[in-house]
């Protein structure tokens, strides 16, 4: 087989283009996971310089997958995927919730992931766009968002006052409402219907709002940073 050293990505054999695509991909993924864990000695704030690194993470992510697929979810699902799944690795490295894990990592880190996500459907192939778009859309409200919603509150909750730490309960629910989104699509495809951005949105929302109402709820004993 040989490849012409003028062609364009696009003429490549399907083969090829699918080996150099899993590897890109899996080094952003290791990329954007190492820049979660690391920790930070800086203040928590929004505009520090790590939640720009986090931020420049998660839409690298993002874009690669959404122009690999064409579609939204899969680069919205990875790039908070990587910034949750980066911020629990900190925990089990620091062996707790301490000021290093942050919640607002994860928020930049997820912020990135979606604009990357729109980024990279407008530089994807218009056919690979248009193979996306052919999908059934889902309703932004239905049931199964409300269950979502209601089942990763209840989780960050629990979380919550076990640790007695909010930004456990947030990672814990958006975790498990983005982990169940990518084994959908690892067993049925991304354009399957099965895997969803919005689902994910739902619970991670839920998480959110478990974590407020267990902080109003006890706000002596959960707080949003905790050594234990």
């Amino acid at each position: 087989m040989t490849l012409r050293g003028n062609g364009s990505a696009s003429t490549w054999p399907t083969s090829v283009r699918r080996r150099l695509g899993g590897r890109v991909s899996r080094a952003a993924m290791t990329l954007a996971l190492l820049v979660g864990a690391q920790g930070c000695a800086a203040s928590d704030d929004w505009t520090g310089g790590d939640k720009r690194a986090h931020f420049l993470g998660g839409a690298i992510v993002g874009g690669i997958f959404s122009a690999s697929t064409g579609a939204h979810s899969p680069g919205v699902l990875m790039g908070c995927g990587v910034g949750v799944f980066g911020e629990l690795l900190q925990a089990a490295i620091d062996r707790g919730f301490t000021p290093r894990v942050s919640a607002k990592d994860f928020a930049a880190e997820c912020a990135g992931g979606v604009v990357g996500a729109y980024a990279g459907v407008q530089l994807a192939p218009a056919d690979r766009v248009a193979h996306a778009n052919s999908q059934p859309r889902e309703r932004s409200f239905s049931g199964d968002k409300f269950a979502h919603f209601a089942g990763s509150m209840a989780i960050s909750g629990l979380v919550s006052n076990y640790t007695e730490s909010a930004t456990a309960g947030v990672l814990a629910g958006c975790g498990v409402s983005v982990a169940g989104e990518l084994v959908d699509a690892a067993r049925n495809g991304w354009h399957s219907g099965h895997s969803s951005a919005k689902d994910f949105a739902a619970g991670c929302l839920g998480a959110v709002a478990g974590a407020f109402i267990s902080v109003r709820i006890a706000p002596n004993r959960i707080v949003w940073s905790r050594q234990f």
